[in-house]
């Protein structure tokens, strides 16, 4: 049986540029339902069972 090796994706960090520019932040807030709606979808997307996703609400 073979082992599969999941390999790091993207760049080493000492690799990246940083962009020392960008100074400015923002912030996002969500309600509490909009936050869940988000969860929700993305673990969809995952292709969680529909009995997790029931569990997850």
């Amino acid at each position: 049986m073979k082992k599969h090796v999941i390999k790091q994706r993207g760049t080493a960090l000492r690799e990246r540029k940083l962009d020392s520019k960008a100074t400015e932040s923002f912030t996002i807030e969500y309600t509490l339902q909009e936050a869940l709606d988000i969860f929700l979808r993305a673990k969809v997307a995952e292709g969680v069972r529909k009995r997790t996703l029931g569990e997850y609400v």
